[in-house]
């Protein structure tokens, strides 16, 4: 759409359906028989909206739709940029328009993620360059005006307290950065880890009661929140032989640096992987920059197959679930048969 009206001449060579193989719903059918949904972070000051889509509602609802044919989704004025949905089942939802300031948003990239993360029967996987929201739940009252009021860490804890409740088992595992882009120290940094630090404090707060509760009807049981919820880091060590240091280390954390040789690694995905049944991928982080629909804009697509879909038993073992263990082998250096399932206190 940004081509369609910033480049129009060149828009057609850069997106020609025909040469990506989009052009028929037949053929995308057959290529494995995978179902896709795009979602949006994205307002009407840089997008045009057909009038076929402009719903002033602002309701999050689940649809239940019967039919999984492919359709072809096309908006006026940006017939290159069409795109194929499916409608299969309760695995996507409908798509409806806010209004904020006046002007119809479609923030569907958030109520992608709180469809899946509502519908999660076993594990959720993330990964994002951020992850702060659900100011209304931070423990500091005078902090609750931040606007940052993404639904996100709220629906997970409270997917977490609702299987705590029920006595299933059922983990969050977050891979952030360490710190954000930027000088560690500097004001903005700074000021981004202590709103991460509100939003985390407050779910372990939240998930800590759930568990105090639960032991107290269950004698003997002994159960912590690190069970359902944990946030990683990543980080890595270089080798001697493979050092690129210059000249003689000057300052105090230069000659820590010099002797530990270790490093964070930076996370830049967004990801999120539900019971190895949807993956959604995009440019969104889980901050209300990315999330509000009328700042920055970006994109998402959901992936999930018809015929492997998690049930209250066990997770799908097709390309999504290879897809997480090739992820989790990577980063850990090592494959372990107990990535195979997550939920598992063994895995955790």
């Amino acid at each position: 759409e940004r081509w369609m009206s910033q480049a129009p001449k060149l828009s057609g060579e850069l997106i020609n359906l025909r040469n990506l193989k989009l052009d028929s719903p037949e053929l995308l059918r057959k290529e494995g028989g995978y179902c896709a949904q795009t979602s949006r972070s994205i307002d009407g000051r840089v997008n045009y909206f057909d009038r076929s889509v402009r719903q002033n509602e602002t309701n999050l609802r689940a649809s239940l739709m019967a039919s999984s044919a492919w359709q072809i989704k096309n908006e006026q004025n940006t017939e290159l940029s069409r795109r194929f949905e499916s409608t299969s089942g309760d695995i996507n939802f409908t798509r409806v328009l806010d209004y904020k300031k006046g002007r119809p948003v479609d923030s569907s990239i958030h109520t992608t993620m709180i469809h899946h993360i509502r519908r999660a029967k076993h594990f959720i996987y993330i990964e994002s360059q951020y992850f702060m929201g659900s100011s209304f739940m931070w423990s500091n009252s005078s902090d609750r005006k931040v606007k940052c009021n993404n639904l996100v860490p709220a629906e997970i804890t409270l997917k977490i307290c609702s299987k705590i409740a029920a006595g299933e088992k059922f983990t969050v595992y977050i891979l952030l950065p360490m710190w954000p882009e930027g000088v560690a120290g500097s004001k903005q940094v700074q000021d981004i880890l202590y709103w991460q630090r509100s939003t985390i404090e407050s779910m372990f707060k939240k998930i800590h009661a759930a568990l105090v509760h639960r032991m107290q009807q269950c004698n003997g049981e002994s159960i912590e929140v690190s069970d359902y919820l944990n946030f990683y880091s990543l980080g890595t060590r270089e080798a001697p032989s493979t050092s690129i240091r210059l000249g003689i280390p000057s300052s105090k954390d230069e000659r820590i640096l010099a002797i530990t040789r270790r490093h964070p690694v930076y996370v830049h995905s967004k990801m999120m992987i539900v019971d190895d049944e949807v993956a959604c991928i995009g440019s969104a982080n889980i901050n209300q920059r990315s999330l509000d629909g009328c700042r920055d804009s970006e994109i998402m697509t959901t992936y999930w197959h018809e015929d492997y879909l998690a049930t209250d038993e066990s997770i799908p073992h097709h390309d999504i679930h290879g897809y997480r263990l090739h992820i989790w082998a990577s980063l850990a250096g090592f494959m372990d048969n107990s990535f195979r399932n997550p939920n598992d206190r063994e895995c955790v």
